[in-house]
C-alpha cells in the first residue's frame, strides 16, 4: 500500500492472533496511544464486538500478522463487517519488532502491527489481493519450470554437439561446468575448435578476462580449452554446421538464464504479499521462490486433514500395489501436484548441503539401498510433516535434535 491510500483511514487496528485468543490494539490516526487495547477470545462474537468498537471511531483498517491458520477467523469476521484487512509479512514484522527494543509480548505486538500499518504502509498488503497473488505465482512458477526444462535440454544437446566436434573439448565442459556463465559465454562467442583457433589464444584470453569476476579464471579456462583442442588435429564431419549450432544453443541458454532470472524476481516480489512464505523460508533449503511456490500450491492448509493428505496431494506418498487379496509392496505414486512436488524435492536437495539432520536422513536412506532420487523423495516426504505442522500452527522452524 502507499501513503495516499493510508490517509483514507481514521482508525488503525492491529491484531496479534493466537490459537485461543487474540490481542487487539486500535489507534486513531492522529493519536499516539491506543483507545482500544484488549485481549479477546478466539470466537466470532468476541472479535466482532471489539472490531465494532474500533470501527465506531471512523473508517478502519485491520492489520494482522498472519491471515492463514489462527488468523483466518479474525480476517473473515473483519471482512464480513465490511472492513479493509491487511497483513504484515512475519519476517518483516520480526525485523520491525526488534527495532522497538521491547521484549516480545502480545499487547506490544498488537500495537506494533497497528503502528506499522499507520506509519509504514509499504510493508503491508491488502488481504483481498491474496487469491490474485497466489494465481500469479502459479502462472510464473509454471513458466519458470518450462524455461528450466528447456535450458536443461539445451545443456544436454550442447554436450552432445561438443563431443561430436571435439571429444577432448567436451571434457573441459563436463558435468556442471557448462552451467557457469564463463563457459556458456565462451561457447556463445566462439562455438568450437575452429572458432577458438581463428580468434587465437591471446584474443580469447583477453575477452574472457573482461567478463565480470573472471579476470583470473577466464584466461585459465581459455588455456584449458586450447590444450584440449591441440590434441585433435583431424577435422570431424559437419564441423562447421555443428559449431554454428553450438553458438545458437549457447545463445539460447544465455537468453533463458535472463528469462529465468526475471521470472524469479517477479515471484520473489510477489512472495512479500504471502504471509506463509515468511514461515516457510525459515526451513533450510526454502528460499523466496520455492517458498512462494509451496505456499501458492498448498493454498489454505486447513483443507488438508493431516500431513499424509498433503503428501498425497504433492505426489510424495507411496501407494501399495494390490492384486486381489495380495499386497505386493509399494510403488511410485502417479500424479499429484507436480509444481508442489518439484519445489519440495528441490528444496530438500538444497537442505542436504546446509542442515545436518537433512544430510543424515538422506545418508540413512542411501545406506538402506535407495538410489539418489528415492532417498531425496523420502527426505521430501519427511519435510512435508514439518511444512504441515508449521503452516497449521503459524510457527517458525526450529533445528531438529532427533536422530535420523
Amino acid at each position: 500500500m502507499d501513503r495516499a491510500h493510508i490517509r483514507a483511514y481514521e482508525v488503525f487496528v492491529g491484531i496479534d492472533v493466537g490459537k485461543s485468543s487474540n490481542y487487539i490494539a486500535a489507534f486513531e490516526s492522529a493519536e499516539d496511544e491506543p483507545f482500544l487495547d484488549m485481549c479477546v477470545s478466539q470466537d466470532e462474537e468476541s472479535i466482532r464486538e471489539a472490531l465494532a468498537r474500533a470501527a465506531s471511531h471512523g473508517r478502519t483498517l485491520v492489520t494482522v500478522d498472519q491471515c492463514g491458520t489462527f488468523g483466518r477467523l479474525s480476517v473473515a469476521v473483519a471482512k464480513g463487517m465490511g472492513l479493509d484487512v491487511a497483513h504484515v509479512p512475519p519476517r518483516k514484522f520480526d525485523q520491525i519488532a526488534e527495532g522497538y527494543g521491547e521484549d516480545k509480548d502480545d499487547p506490544v505486538d498488537a500495537r506494533i502491527i497497528a503502528e506499522v500499518a499507520r506509519s509504514s504502509p509499504k510493508l503491508i498488503g491488502l488481504v483481498e489481493g491474496r487469491p490474485e497473488v497466489l494465481a500469479q505465482v502459479r502462472v510464473l512458477a509454471s513458466a519458470r519450470r518450462d524455461s528450466v526444462a528447456e535450458r536443461t535440454r539445451c545443456y544436454n544437446r550442447l554436450h552432445d554437439m561438443i563431443n561430436q566436434v571435439c571429444p577432448p573439448l567436451e571434457k573441459v565442459f563436463s558435468k556442471y561446468k557448462l552451467r557457469n556463465n564463463l563457459e556458456i559465454r565462451l561457447l556463445e562467442r566462439y562455438g568450437g575448435p575452429s572458432g577458438f583457433r581463428k580468434a587465437g589464444k591471446a584474443r580469447c584470453a583477453k575477452w574472457a578476462a573482461s567478463i565480470k569476476y573472471q579476470r583470473t579464471h577466464g584466461p585459465e579456462k581459455v588455456g584449458e580449452i586450447f590444450d584440449a583442442i591441440a590434441g585433435q588435429t583431424v577435422r570431424l564431419p559437419a564441423a562447421d554446421a555443428i559449431e554454428r549450432q553450438i553458438k545458437r544453443l549457447a545463445a539460447r541458454v544465455v537468453a533463458l538464464n535472463v528469462e529465468i532470472g526475471d521470472l524469479e524476481a517477479e515471484i520473489e516480489a510477489l512472495s512479500e504479499q504471502i504471509p506463509e512464505v515468511g514461515v516457510l523460508r525459515s526451513i533450510p533449503g526454502v528460499g523466496r521462490v520455492y517458498g512462494a511456490v509451496i505456499a501458492a500450491e498448498i493454498g489454505d492448509i486447513s483443507r488438508f486433514g493431516d500431513s499424509a493428505h498433503l503428501a498425497a496431494y504433492a505426489g510424495l506418498a507411496p501407494v501399495r500395489r494390490k492384486s486381489g487379496t495380495s499386497v505386493n509392496g509399494k510403488r511410485k505414486r502417479i500424479g499429484g501436484n507436480r509444481q508442489l512436488k518439484n519445489a519440495l524435492v528441490q528444496s530438500a536437495d538444497r537442505a542436504r548441503g546446509t542442515e545436518e539432520w537433512a544430510r543424515s536422513y538422506y545418508d540413512k536412506k542411501r545406506g538402506e539401498g535407495k538410489e539418489h532420487r528415492q532417498a531425496l523423495l523420502a527426505l521430501a516426504r519427511r519435510r512435508v510433516d514439518l511444512v504441515y505442522a508449521m503452516l497449521s500452527n503459524g510457527t517458525y522452524y526450529e533445528p531438529r535434535a532427533e536422530k535420523a
